[in-house]
């Protein structure tokens, strides 16, 4: 039996280029600098047919028919947020283990997360693990789950590698509970591995940043230090726990920089050769988000007001030398920043509306395109021609940046082309789309 609903289908796509067209010549008139009509975005009536078209991508997957489905119903995401809001959940691309194998996490923080790799070949949920990351230049891979902390050197699709070291829970949370005894923190978590937001193995993997709900840890072979929040900050203000929201961490590829900080701080940013912590105030409310150029030159911070933000950058030697400048150059001042990857044109940045926006070295926008969902992870591949795209909708893009051009379906100004798609819905097995 045909799993193709025919009429479904030519709605669908028809539906999906009319709107598609219409929000592409609003974004043109836009950039342009003209005031266009709001009223022209007619709503997307793909929406009221949404749960027929999930349940042909679900019979698609089990007839193994992935290509055709692709065709007859170019994926979106969009239509599908009113209808299946309720199964969404985060999806956290780690890293591109091979040129065309993604590992990503999904869900955690407060039930047990789940780590995958994705390919061609299907997706695998690791039988062990809770909770990946990856190091500054993508090689060694950190996986947690209920007792350690393993470092793998280059993990195949079944996350076998090379171990470089392995950190037990057990110590962790003694040596910190050791600083802190009067304290709540991530040493009386019951299960540590739930709280983890980052994990960035550095220093061949002698050391280790943990990015938690309660904190940001830095681990260097069996001390533990916390920098976020300042231990001393903890006593002066008699804080009565180490939790922090919105907290984000990013580590040089050298390994000499930590850039750090949370909804309550300014952009922090240590040098770990000269044990030194520079503190600087933000352009606008909230630091969100931190991101090293390949370089280690330079280091791009985001703040945000609500779903906007501001993003500046940040010359490394020139805040050793003047610690108190405050006119950074801004690079971005629209998009609340959750993700962010650099690229040959520059640095792809991903806000709360959806949007991957491409900012070069000077602040130019080289291109946009919408993927749907609050970005929510954004890795390169090796090669640099693909991008995989994680979203709080439950979604997976595989992006190709060589193509020539969109499809018919594409929103955005670039020639960006999706390539793949995984939808990783709660109560669901992982589908292709």
């Amino acid at each position: 039996m045909s799993w193709l609903n025919e009429k479904i289908a030519q709605q669908w796509r028809q539906e999906g280029r009319r709107y598609a067209l219409h929000v592409n010549e609003f974004v043109r008139k836009s950039i342009a600098g003209e005031t266009p009509d709001e009223s022209e975005l007619e709503n997307d009536g793909r929406a009221s047919f949404s749960a027929e078209v999930w349940e042909m991508v679900k019979q698609a997957n089990a007839q193994e028919d992935v290509l055709r489905l692709r065709a007859e119903l170019p994926p979106a995401s969009w239509p599908m947020s009113e209808q299946f809001q309720s199964v969404m959940q985060a999806v956290q691309v780690v890293g591109f283990i091979a040129q065309d194998v993604v590992l990503f996490n999904i869900s955690g923080h407060t039930q047990d997360g789940a780590v995958y790799t994705a390919d061609s070949q299907g997706v695998i949920a690791s039988a062990h693990y809770h909770f990946a990351g990856c190091s500054p230049d993508g090689v060694d891979y950190a996986f947690a789950d209920e007792t350690v902390i393993r470092i793998i050197r280059r993990p195949d699709r079944h996350l076998e590698g090379q171990e470089l070291a392995m950190y037990n829970w057990e110590d962790i949370q003694s040596s910190l509970h050791n600083t802190l005894p009067q304290i709540e923190s991530l040493a009386d978590c019951e299960y540590p591995e739930r709280s983890l937001i980052e994990l960035i193995p550095f220093n061949d993997g002698q050391s280790l940043l943990i990015l938690s709900t309660y904190g940001v840890h830095l681990v260097e072979q069996s001390q533990v230090s916390l920098l976020h929040p300042d231990p001393s900050e903890i006593q002066e203000y008699e804080l009565e726990d180490t939790q922090i929201d919105m907290g984000h961490a990013a580590v040089s590829r050298d390994g000499r920089w930590i850039a750090f900080g949370s909804q309550v701080s300014n952009h922090m940013l240590l040098d770990r050769t000269q044990d030194h912590t520079y503190s600087l105030y933000p352009e606008i409310s909230y630091p969100h988000h931190a991101i090293f150029t390949q370089d280690n030159r330079t280091v791009w911070f985001n703040a945000c007001h609500f779903y906007n933000g501001v993003t500046i950058q940040v010359k490394l030697d020139e805040v050793e030398v003047n610690e108190k400048k405050e006119d950074w150059p801004i690079m971005d001042e629209n998009a609340r920043v959750y993700a962010s990857a650099e690229t040959k044109q520059g640095i792809v940045i991903g806000d709360a509306y959806g949007y991957l926006r491409c900012v070069g070295t000077q602040g130019q926008e080289v291109w946009r395109h919408f993927v749907g969902g609050t970005i929510s992870s954004i890795v390169v591949s090796p090669d640099q021609s693909k991008l995989a795209v994680g979203t709080y909708s439950g979604m997976l893009h595989v992006l190709d940046l060589t193509s020539e051009g969109m499809d018919d379906y594409g929103i955005g100004t670039g020639t960006i082309r999706e390539c793949e798609r995984y939808v990783l819905w709660r109560g669901e097995n992982p589908m292709r789309w």
